[in-house]
Formats: structure tokens, sequence, C-alpha cells
């Protein structure tokens, strides 16, 4: 089956948002036919600059395009959605020091989540090549190293990647996963934290991880489940309700996508972020403004800095390629 996306082009200056919008079929399974789940939402002053701005590190905006569910397996994502140029550029020109203040608590749940997992599978880490896709301000690749890891990460925003190569010597290269940037079977394991929803073509991101594992190699993704108790809960109110995600998995169709480019899903459980409590409070505001107070009162208190472990939803998959 071939799997076509009919992108929409438009002039550099253009401001129409219909300019900016591609229609596609399904990502996982390429079918066109879907339900309409919730329709656009924008704003009449809306244009290409409102677009781009969805696209930072951690933006809360809530979904203003389509979102649909294919009829044929179920996959929930935006159609019509930006152009991947224009979502791409929202990404490399992001700045975010508020997401890079809350590393060293996401560094202690990588290092416990990791250390549980090198456990489970009997995988000494010693000498091992590993790639963090989408590494952010590189919490992941900390944790890594600190295992033995030798660690490449790749990163679409440019402030980012430099903050990282900075604050932690990290080696980590500008830009989003293609073909051609490493050598094939040059890693032991690759992964994705918080990417597969935001990535415009997933099929071809996997193709390219696949083809950079050596034989056997594993998969690491972490995903906000639509399926999830949490998400089927809180419904309009689930934080993972972004504009700035695509793409809304459930167990099945992730095992779907990952399974299409070579990889058999070994295991699939939560995954238990941490971040400071104050923190938790801002990022909860726009959807339960008391969280606004709430957060206000913590920073009052001096427990602002508490770490909270918490699961809404977040899921990793740990995949081998066949």
């Amino acid at each position: 089956m071939a799997y076509e996306t009919r992108i929409a082009t438009a002039p550099p200056d253009s401001e129409r948002i219909d300019e900016w919008l591609e229609t596609v079929p399904c990502p996982v399974c390429g079918a066109e036919p879907f339900d309409v789940l919730r329709p656009a939402r924008y704003p009449a002053s809306a244009g290409k600059r409102e677009l781009k701005e969805i696209y930072y590190a951690s933006s809360d905006h809530a979904p203003l395009d389509q979102v649909v569910r294919c009829r044929s397996c179920s996959m929930v994502y935006l159609n019509p959605r930006p152009v991947p140029a224009l979502v791409l550029s929202g990404y490399a020109e992001a700045e975010d020091p508020m997401f890079v203040a809350q590393n060293e608590a996401r560094i202690r749940a990588f290092e416990k989540t990791l250390g549980s997992l090198l456990q489970r599978l009997k995988l000494d880490a010693r000498w091992r090549r590993l790639l963090d896709v989408g590494c952010a301000g590189g919490a992941f690749l900390v944790a890594a190293r600190r295992y033995g890891f030798e660690t490449v990460g790749l990163e679409p925003s440019r402030w980012l990647a430099s903050y990282a190569r900075n604050r932690y010597r990290l080696d980590i290269c500008d830009g989003v996963l293609e073909a051609g940037m490493f050598d094939p079977c040059s890693f032991d394991v690759v992964t994705l934290w918080d990417v597969m929803e935001h990535l415009p073509n997933p099929h071809e991101t996997l193709a390219v991880a696949a083809s950079l594992l050596q034989p056997g190699g594993l998969l690491l993704v972490n995903y906000p489940d639509i399926g999830s108790l949490a998400a089927r809960l809180l419904g309009q109110r689930w934080p993972f309700w972004l504009g700035v995600h695509l793409l809304y998995y459930t167990r099945a169709t992730i095992a779907r996508q990952l399974g299409r480019a070579g990889f058999r899903v070994l295991d699939c459980r939560p995954f238990w972020p941490a971040l400071p409590l104050g923190y938790a409070a801002q990022r909860a505001a726009p959807y339960f403004p008391a969280m606004g107070k709430v957060a206000d009162l913590l920073e009052d208190l001096g427990l602002a800095r508490m770490r909270l472990t918490y699961n809404m939803g977040q899921t990793l998959v740990v995949a081998r390629l066949d």
C-alpha cells in the first residue's frame, strides 16, 4: 500500500491558515476515511505566526486543528494539520528556560526507570551506544551516561541542544532524524521520550531508527496514551490534549505503528515521570484554574521543589528490532 501525504504549499509571507495546512491519510494504516472527534477551532485573527508558536517545547496551547479517528484502525490524529516545515521551524526556534530548570527531577526519574529496565532486560549498558531522538535538555542522556552508555542526542530546538551541550557536556546534534545522519547499525538502543506524538511522519522516523540499530537492537518509546484510564476520566481536561501533539496513540495503535517498521513489542507499561510539585501545579493551571493558586501557596510554604511522581496516561514501550 502506498502512503501519500498531500502537502499544501504556501508563499513564505502568507498569513492564511488554510495555506499552511495539509490533508494526510492515517499515519498508522494509510486509510483515508475518518470520523471527526473535535472540529477545528482557529480564532478569526490566527495566522502563520500563531500556528508556529504552538510548536514550542512546553506549549500549553489546546488543539486548534481538527482531531479525527481513523475508521480502519481507530488511530486518532490531527487532520488537516500544519505542514511539517512550519512545525519544524517552530521547534527549531523554541527557547524554554522554565523547562530545563526542572531537569534535575527528570534526571533522577530517568535513572530510576532506566535502572529498572536494565535489570529486567538483563542488559549491561557499558560500551553500548545509545541515540536519544528529541533529547530536549539532555536529561535522559545524563541518566544513560551514568549507567555506562556511550550517548548521542538529536534535538530540533537549537536553544535546547546548545543548553544540554554546555550544561552537561553531551554529544548532541541539532535537527531531526533523517537517513544518512549516522552509519547503519551503529547503535544498540534508540530512544524517543515524548517524541512519537510530535512526529509529522512517524513511519519514516521509525524506519530510519530501525536502520541505525544493530540486529536485535532495542527501541524505547514513551507516549501519552489516549486510551488510558486518566485520559478517559479527564476527557477534555486531559493535559495531553495539546496543539503540539499531532498523534494520539493507544497501546494497539502504537504496537501497529512499531510493527510496520519492523519492531516487536516486548513490554508496555505505565511510565512515571517526576517533576517539582510547584512546576506541576503551574502546568495544570490551564486545565484546573485553582492550581494556579496552589502553585503560589506551595511557593510560599517552601514546598514548590518537592518532587512529584505521577502518571496521567504516559506509557513506556520496549520493542526489539526483529
